[in-house]
């Protein structure tokens, strides 16, 4: 009679423990040790008198153990050659601010540490006391209507060229204060904050190697457009249609190229005998004495189609008290807004080519 087949199963079992027994690495004179917790491997050592445990992420395989093994008795050598930085080993530990501050240095933060809407909090309350109101009020509108909505909780180590176009390409398909799409220079403009904020980052916090997120970046182009000046008997034919209160200010304005928000701006005290001097411009209706560009700052001579427009003002407004040059029908300094009204109405009447 055939015996039966007999399976020991005690001994089955003992083979496949003692096939998972792994072999020992913290024996020795080694100082720390790595363990499994949850399936994954610690270290666990001391440091600064104090006892450090911390994950690093790796499975528990025996490759991995050895070569968690072989980092840690390298920071133990660190540690006892007294060149180990915690915040470097372990630069997303809980910990490494209070070590950093034991060792005696200053926490350098890593791109992946600082999200553009925490550096963008503390950057604004240091820039804005050295902004003018202009810069203040068109900043603003930036970051909360474009940049914040799209960058707020990513961190520096995102900002990839490829994010970046991401971003553009998001503005493109947005709509305008007139329902249009952005132009290309509302554009170009938003693209400037984020350039300045990106770079004082990058300089505050020392990231020499930092990539360059914005390399190969290709904006939308202005377009230009063909210009169709005036000739003399059309201009003449203009003027017939502008209301005589406001028809200086347009002569004065064809004869000195000054640009709206400096004409607005011109106080009689700014003209002498010989030159008008450009020291102010005024921008919804906010006077300010920062003009467009340091160039901006300057003086012209007064030519006798000039000074005969300046007497004619001069004899229409001087029964009105202000300093201004160039003011409304209620003595007030005009606005740009009123002037482009104007200016339409005129174009539209005159049966001209409008500019």
């Amino acid at each position: 009679m055939a015996q039966p087949i007999l399976i020991d199963f005690s001994q089955h079992r003992r083979n496949i423990k003692k096939t998972r027994t792994r072999a020992p690495i913290n024996t020795g004179k080694k100082k720390g040790r790595v363990y499994n917790r949850g399936e994954k491997l610690w270290v666990d050592f001391h440091y600064m008198g104090s006892r450090v445990r911390e994950p690093s992420g790796l499975i528990d395989t025996p490759d991995n153990r050895q070569k968690l093994r072989g980092q840690l008795d390298l920071i133990m050598a660190e540690i006892e050659n007294g060149v180990f930085e915690f915040a470097h080993r372990f630069p997303h530990s809980s910990n490494k601010l209070e070590f950093t501050e034991l060792e005696g240095r200053t926490l350098t933060k890593m791109p992946n540490d600082v999200t553009f809407g925490e550096y963008l909090e503390k950057w604004w309350e240091d820039m804005t006391p050295g902004m003018t109101s202009n810069q203040i009020r068109d900043y603003t509108c930036i970051l909360n209507h474009h940049l914040k909505p799209f960058f707020n909780n990513k961190t520096f180590a995102d900002f990839t060229p490829v994010l970046v176009k991401k971003f553009v390409a998001s503005l493109k398909s947005q709509e305008g204060g007139t329902k249009t799409t952005l132009s290309a220079k509302r554009i170009q403009n938003i693209m400037i904050p984020i350039r300045i904020i990106t770079r004082d980052a990058i300089a505050e916090h020392g990231w020499n190697n930092y990539p360059d997120p914005f390399i190969g970046l290709k904006l939308p182009k202005v377009p230009k457009f063909r210009v169709f000046p005036f000739d003399f008997n059309e201009w003449k034919i203009l003027q017939d249609y502008i209301n005589p209160w406001y028809r200086p200010y347009f002569e004065f304005a064809v004869q000195t190229g000054l640009r709206p928000s400096e004409q607005v701006a011109l106080k009689w005290q700014a003209i002498d005998d010989y030159f008008i001097h450009i020291e102010l411009s005024r921008v919804r209706n906010k006077e300010k004495t920062d003009l467009k560009t340091e160039d901006s700052r300057r003086s012209i001579a007064i030519r006798p189609a000039m000074a005969a427009t300046i007497k004619t003002q001069r004899k229409l407004t001087m029964n009105v008290d202000s300093p201004y040059v160039f003011i409304n029908t209620e003595g007030r300094p005009i606005l740009q807004d009123k002037l482009r009204e104007l200016w339409a109405r005129a174009m539209k009447k005159s049966g001209l080519k409008y500019r």
